[in-house]
């Protein structure tokens, strides 16, 4: 299982994500209970309290308003970080959970996310190389045989994924999420898209457009 560099914990990431302004709060469960359908975006501005990392980027609430999708830069990892969160267990911390996602009626994309400490939300990573030949080639050596380090080019092509899956996300217009949590009950999410591409500046500190496929 491929994890995530530069991933450390996350759960007071998640601390500070939660902590919004309560006005933002009321916002959202204002716009909530007016249209199910109208998405919510919430700028996030933090601080990791255990590094004093900063935090930017922003939340989007499901259809329903019972999910939530992250959208992170952190200073200290230079891949954006996608978070998925709603009200429920979804398995033990670090049980990897697969994640079909459509966009736009496209056929689903199997993506794997890493469930954090509070078993609620979760944290998408590249779990195998092999996953992802089919649309990105075949990746480059893992490893540096003569440096005796992580290749460059491998590296480079696993953040070209991050970037893609966030492009494809930003850049959508709707995204049907679906998952089997790990007492076996199926969930499904709807996220309205539409004006993500507006907030694509705050992720400008660990953003870069994927290479073209």
């Amino acid at each position: 299982m491929l994890i995530p560099r530069a991933l450390k914990p996350i759960l007071s990431v998640l601390a500070v994500l939660c902590a919004l302004p309560a006005s933002a709060a009321a916002q959202q469960n204002d716009a909530a209970s007016q249209s199910t359908a109208q998405q919510v975006i919430v700028p996030v501005d933090g601080v990791d309290p255990t590094d004093g990392s900063r935090l930017t980027g922003v939340r989007l609430t499901s259809e329903n308003g019972q999910a939530f999708l992250f959208f992170l830069c952190d200073s200290d990892n230079t891949n954006p970080r996608i978070i998925f969160g709603h009200g429920q267990d979804i398995h033990k911390p670090t049980k990897p959970i697969g994640f079909d996602i459509a966009i736009d009626g496209t056929e689903s994309q199997r993506h794997y996310f890493t469930v954090l400490k509070n078993s609620r939300s979760a944290v998408f990573f590249v779990r195998t190389a092999e996953m992802y030949h089919d649309r990105f080639g075949e990746s480059p050596p893992v490893f540096n045989e003569q440096t005796r380090s992580v290749n460059r080019q491998y590296i480079a092509w696993t953040d070209n994924i991050y970037n893609r899956v966030t492009a494809d996300l930003f850049f959508g217009k709707l995204a049907l999420l679906r998952f089997t949590d790990g007492a076996n009950k199926p969930h499904a999410y709807v996220f309205h898209l539409q004006r993500l591409a507006e907030n694509i500046g705050r992720l400008e500190s660990c953003y870069e457009a994927p290479w073209v496929y």
